[in-house]
């Protein structure tokens, strides 16, 4: 790696911590929190868990990326990337780097990232669904799943507007990734990794609440997980800050305590594995091969 990009991931990696540290100080200043959160059994239980999300995160993209022979180690270091540029630039972003370092063929593989997306909604809303016992959620979840069946009709859909864009071939590439990592089990095993994903992320959200001293029951955490998700996806604030906040605060009340709460949760879940993520991208960047990861 160049002195230069050194020195770009250092500047970036300070940057982001300096924010991270004025966030929770700014957020926290009226709210009585000991130096002992860091060390309490809740607190320390949560790091756990957001590790196990992040993991089961990762291997949602792997259960359907393996079909290309892609290893769970370049899933891991594609993943950490997309999340480091997610955070610094916006969700978009990341999501786009993270599919060029996935795969050699980028519109195929684009479509298999769709259907990575599309899973891990359909398992939020599966358990809101049943741990909230929310009705829309429900239905919400039927839709999308109708939709994965019937890929064709949605094919259809956007074909004209693909072809007027003269972008045919691209939506033909996306579609055969789609279809082809969509084949035997892999939507149902995915599915299972996804609510597994979603439990472990709630169980962050309270265990973060609990510490703090916000109650927090599970059919809220649930919500905030997926509403957070949501937001932070399509509002396009760099890393989804303030969006991926507000929406577990839309969850569990917009107190300074719930604030606190969300921002750690997402601090637990996220944003710590943005600074790792720094190290993954220009790691894989200076190689100039990411395929060798």
């Amino acid at each position: 790696m160049g002195n230069k990009r050194k020195a770009l991931t250092i500047v970036l990696t300070i940057g982001i911590t300096s924010y991270l540290i004025y966030r929770v100080h700014s957020e926290a200043s009226s709210v009585e929190l000991s130096p002992g959160l860091l060390l309490s059994p809740y607190f320390l239980l949560a790091c756990i868990t957001g590790l196990a999300g992040y993991l089961l995160y990762t291997t949602l993209w792997y259960v359907y990326l393996k079909k290309r022979g892609i290893s769970f180690r370049r899933t891991l270091l594609a993943t950490l990337s997309g999340t480091y540029l997610g955070f610094s630039l916006n969700s978009a972003v990341g999501f786009l780097v993270k599919v060029r370092l996935l795969g050699t063929d980028y519109w195929y593989t684009f479509g298999i990232g769709l259907l990575a997306m599309a899973t891990e909604y359909i398992s939020g809303l599966i358990m809101v669904a049943v741990m909230a016992r929310n009705p829309i959620a429900g239905i919400l979840a039927v839709i999308l799943g109708v939709t994965m069946i019937f890929d064709r009709v949605a094919y259809y859909a956007v074909y004209p507007l693909f072809w007027v864009m003269k972008s045919v071939e691209r939506l033909d590439k996306m579609y055969k990734g789609w279809r082809e990592a969509k084949g035997g089990s892999s939507v149902l095993l995915a599915i299972l990794v996804g609510v597994s994903m979603v439990f472990s992320n709630a169980t962050t959200l309270f265990l973060v609440g609990k510490s703090v001293g916000v109650q927090i029951s599970y059919g809220e955490a649930f919500k905030g997980v997926l509403y957070s998700t949501f937001l932070g996806g399509v509002l396009g604030t760099p890393g989804g800050i303030g969006a991926n906040e507000l929406g577990v605060t839309i969850a569990i009340g917009n107190g300074a305590a719930q604030i606190v709460t969300a921002f750690l949760y997402k601090t637990l879940t996220t944003y710590l594995y943005a600074l790792v993520g720094a190290i993954a991208f220009y790691r894989v960047v200076a190689a100039g091969r990411p395929e060798d990861y």
